[in-house]
């Protein structure tokens, strides 16, 4: 066991493979970090001196190692063109699709006010923000929204994207609009690094077993979301992949693709998960943000230690131990308590 480690080097250790002092903990918190700020959430994931005020107060109230920064899984859809509605309570959501028929995509143009987008880039200005307050004290990871499947299903709409999956003519428009996906996503990915931000985070939950097969996964998704990988590894990062749902079936799939971190749901096999990563990634995860939210602390610290057991206790590397999912906002802060001193 190492001695004592701060935050920044207790996650790359655990992400490398490295002995650490105990095992880290992430908190997957910006709807508490929304809820606690007292605004509607439609104007706190536009205002970056907020977002970040709200960050470092959660910070210092719980300690966790990770930071996991975002403001919803709208940005890109936004910036590529896609309608947004805002809640007073919740994410934002993508609204209307960019696309009407599936060869307009044959035009498609990064538009030039892309970085001007109102979600893009408060959420820039909030890792911005954060790397220069906590520097490598902190393990920050800027959340590059969503993976390129799931991009493409709020570009042109999910329906029709699952639909038109089925039509072999279709198929040449369908890559042609995930290769524009990519290199969104690939842009965003690229621009989080150069705020100074170790690690990024793509979410491409559209692409799970839960919606669409295993091996349309392969097909339509692995190679997009590689794609990303490589290049956020080109410049020199480290990445984490998160699909949500049951993603046991295509676990060893996810695991291939050379991603530091997956970040997987409490419906994953996590006895498969660590059977499949060992020696290829890290895992993060994976109690359920409803037990955390409407749980007691008892049975918050019960689903911690049955991770503990399966993952090798305290000390075990290679895992960081937090939510499944996206907390939400009213989550008793005495279970994060109970989350968090389970591995303390």
């Amino acid at each position: 066991m190492k001695e004592y480690m701060n935050s920044y080097e207790r996650c790359l250790a655990a992400i490398q493979f490295q002995d650490v002092d105990r095992m880290p903990t992430d908190l997957h918190n910006f709807l508490m970090c929304a809820e606690e700020s007292g605004m509607d959430f439609g104007e706190f994931v536009l205002d970056d001196s907020i977002m970040a005020r709200m960050q470092i107060s959660m910070w210092e109230e719980f300690g966790h190692d990770m930071l996991l920064v975002e403001n919803g899984t709208a940005a890109l859809a936004q910036a590529l063109g896609c309608g947004v509605i805002y809640r007073k309570k919740g994410a934002p959501v993508a609204h209307t699709t960019a696309i009407k028929r599936l060869e307009d995509v044959r035009n498609l143009e990064m538009p030039d006010d892309f970085w001007e987008s109102p979600l893009l880039k408060a959420q820039l200005l909030t890792v911005e923000r954060l790397v220069k307050h906590f520097g490598r004290e902190v393990f920050l990871i800027g959340r590059g929204d969503q993976g390129p499947f799931s991009l493409a299903s709020q570009l042109y709409g999910m329906d029709r994207l699952l639909e038109d999956l089925m039509d072999e003519d279709a198929e040449e428009d369908i890559r042609r609009l995930l290769d524009f996906c990519t290199r969104a996503c690939i842009a965003y990915h690229e621009r989080l690094l150069l705020l100074g931000v170790p690690m990024t985070s793509m979410g491409d939950s559209t692409a799970g077993p839960d919606v669409i097969s295993p091996a349309m996964y392969e097909t339509f998704a692995m190679p997009y979301e590689k794609q990303v990988i490589e290049a956020v590894h080109r410049k020199g990062g480290l990445i984490s992949l998160h699909i949500c749902g049951n993603a046991t079936k295509i676990i060893d799939k996810m695991c291939s693709l050379g991603a530091d971190v997956l970040e997987i749901d409490q419906k994953t096999d996590l006895e498969a998960a660590v059977r499949a990563a060992e020696g290829k990634c890290a895992l993060l995860g994976q109690i359920n943000p409803v037990l955390l939210s409407g749980g007691t602390q008892q049975e918050v610290k019960a689903a911690a230690e049955r991770i503990l057991g399966i993952t090798g206790g305290k000390n075990a590397t290679g895992f960081i131990l937090g939510p499944g999912c996206a907390l939400g906002g009213d989550t008793p802060k005495e279970n994060i308590h109970a989350m968090l001193n389970s591995v303390k």
